[in-house]
């Protein structure tokens, strides 16, 4: 059982991503098997984020942090998928997607936990705000195992679905356009948070969802 239900990490050990402008359109499909598809990677000892065994992993080891990486890609009207799996760390985790990302200060962040909740917020000119604040849901698959997560980004509509089920649909959202990318972290009782994404792929939404 989660512990911290309302808490958000707040201390943001290292942004891994772009600083140049996203240079490609959609679609864009990522099995991370070429080390230089464009993802950024870092090692600080706090926070690792390498390709390896044919995917994209996250290794969080502080307390209370977070560490994403962005594709370098414009993604206006999109459907975004992922495979996740936790590899080993504690279930009181959080992981999952960023999206709309116009910049370091201003993006979208949509995660579950190893513990079966999930989330969704908004960084605005650098602070958090909450969305959706840990629900639980039967839909996520907990514990040391994968989750295929999607994101429907329909004008000022996103919609938040894991392992085929809604979990949450968000209106008007104020970012039109931005880049997308991965995210994981630790809170505030137990470190050492590994995640590997895999069969990353942002396609053009064809037509509008309902």
């Amino acid at each position: 059982m989660r512990v911290h239900l309302s808490l958000l990490c707040v201390l943001i050990i290292l942004t891994a991503c772009q600083s140049a402008p996203p240079v490609s359109d959609l679609p864009f499909r990522d099995d991370f098997s070429n080390t230089a598809s464009g993802w950024s990677t870092t090692d600080t000892g706090q926070l690792k984020i390498a390709y390896q065994d044919g995917g994209l992993h996250f290794v969080v080891g502080a307390l209370d942090s977070t560490g994403w990486a962005v594709a370098g890609k414009r993604a206006d009207d999109f459907i975004l998928d992922v495979d996740a799996a936790q590899i080993e760390g504690p279930d009181d985790n959080h992981y999952g997607v960023i999206v709309r990302y116009a910049d370091e200060k201003n993006f979208y962040r949509l995660d579950v936990s190893g513990d079966g909740y999930y989330s969704v917020h908004r960084f605005r000119n650098g602070a958090w705000e909450k969305l959706i604040d840990w629900p639980e849901s039967a839909a996520i698959q907990q514990g040391a195992t994968t989750n295929h997560l999607r994101v429907i980004a329909d004008g000022p509509k996103l919609t938040w679905v894991v392992n085929g089920t809604i979990l949450a649909e968000i209106d008007a959202v104020d970012i039109l356009s931005g880049d997308v990318g991965l995210t994981a972290g630790a809170f505030f009782d137990q470190a050492g948070v590994h995640i590997a994404f895999d069969n990353f792929e942002v396609k053009p939404l064809a037509t509008p969802q309902p």
